[in-house]
């Protein structure tokens, strides 16, 4: 944008201006100088309407307090800015005005500023700017537009759409943090797992970031399958764009990479060195076995932390190193003891039916053969 304005040096009129660092470059010998414009022209709600209070504002501008509102003392200073005293009759007349000015500049949803804030903390600006649609689907209310609609809906819809921050922070003792800024982190903790999935950001060990934080596990997987189901239900009603979920095969195998390094920890609190390094051996070579980590394999529609748990506890089992070490492994996994029993005992039936000799690896130290059939495994299955 160009003016007509007179260059102190060389006396030049035209100039292009910086509206966002406030300055003005001469065209002519170059010479930077400050370029205020007044609030209303460039920023007042009565000069643009009412769409003012409601615009997209950039909560990671260098301004600490933006998007804060007014910062007027709604109980009344009882001295200026000189420190000069007040009288009564100057208080009572400051009171109402920052009332006023505190009922006008009040901040809507101020919650999803806040997550916004602490995902750029926990996890870097780059994410967080691209989670933003993300916070503000799980934090921002519905429009009076969208709640007519909702109220028209199903129950079950009606409860999806409803606000997941809401549910998140009202959720019984265990569910919910301790404190608000407990509760950011859990909600940011959430909104970064599922943006690795839908948005391809990148993949970080949430069960780290979870012990660093003090976030259990229900806490984590409860703040996901809210703010997962109310997006989910935000597409549906084109309320919210859909996300583009990465390749199913690299989606699973950055999560086991994840699972690796937490069965890893997990077992190295136990296990020596070369107890570990054969056990991993044998669990690495059992997963090629069955085409992990791809979209392809014979249990492919089986979670990998399943797969992984179950690989992991019958390489143990099989070296003699299983006793006391269920535990560790499921907890690795996110499963609980009977469920992660449970799922290897229908592998070990299937490996016996030989529907799944991809499989008998994890039931026999013998050379596998691929043209041996299945019944030594399930000799040492029985075992």
């Amino acid at each position: 944008m160009s003016e007509n304005m007179e260059c102190e040096e060389c006396c030049g009129t035209n100039f292009t201006i910086d509206q966002a660092r406030a300055e003005r470059v001469c065209d002519g010998c170059g010479l930077v100088s400050p370029h205020y414009t007044t609030d209303a022209d460039t920023n007042s709600s009565i000069g643009l309407g009412d769409t003012r209070q409601t615009e997209s504002l950039d909560v990671f501008a260098n301004n600490p307090n933006a998007a804060q509102g007014g910062r007027m003392n709604p109980f009344g200073d009882r001295t200026d800015y000189s420190g000069s005293r007040l009288s009564p009759s100057q208080r009572r007349v400051f009171i109402r005005l920052s009332r006023a000015d505190r009922s006008s500049q009040r901040e809507r949803d101020p919650m999803c500023r806040e997550v916004k804030q602490t995902l750029c903390s926990m996890f870097g600006d780059s994410v967080a700017r691209a989670t933003t649609h993300l916070v503000d689907a799980a934090c921002r209310k519905l429009s009076p537009e969208q709640e007519a609609v909702r109220r028209t809906l199903t129950s079950g819809e009606r409860a999806a759409l409803s606000s997941p921050k809401t549910s998140i922070t009202r959720k019984d003792e265990g569910l919910r943090g301790e404190s608000h800024q407990d509760n950011l982190q859990i909600i940011a903790l959430a909104i970064a797992v599922l943006s690795h999935q839908w948005l391809n950001t990148p993949a970080f060990n949430h069960q780290i970031v979870m012990a660093q934080y003090g976030i259990s596990e229900a806490q984590f997987k409860n703040a996901k399958s809210t703010i997962s189901k109310s997006y989910k239900a935000r597409c549906r009603q084109g309320w919210a764009a859909v996300p583009r979920v990465m390749a199913r095969g690299a989606l699973r195998a950055d999560q086991l990479d994840i699972v690796a390094e937490n069965l890893d920890r997990a077992l190295s609190q136990r296990l020596a060195p070369s107890e570990l390094d054969a056990v991993a051996e044998l669990f690495w070579n059992t997963m090629t076995d069955l085409n992990e980590p791809t979209a392809e394999g014979p249990l492919a529609n089986v979670a990998i932390g399943y797969v992984a748990g179950c690989v992991m506890y019958a390489s143990l089992d099989l070296i003699g190193l299983s006793h006391g070490n269920l535990g560790r492994v499921a907890e690795a996994v996110e499963l609980s003891p009977a469920g992660l029993t449970n799922r290897l005992k229908s592998i070990q039936a299937e490996v016996k039916a030989g529907r799944l000799p991809e499989a008998r690896r994890m039931f026999t130290l013998d050379e596998v053969d691929d043209d041996s059939g299945p019944s030594g495994a399930g000799e040492r299955a029985e075992e």
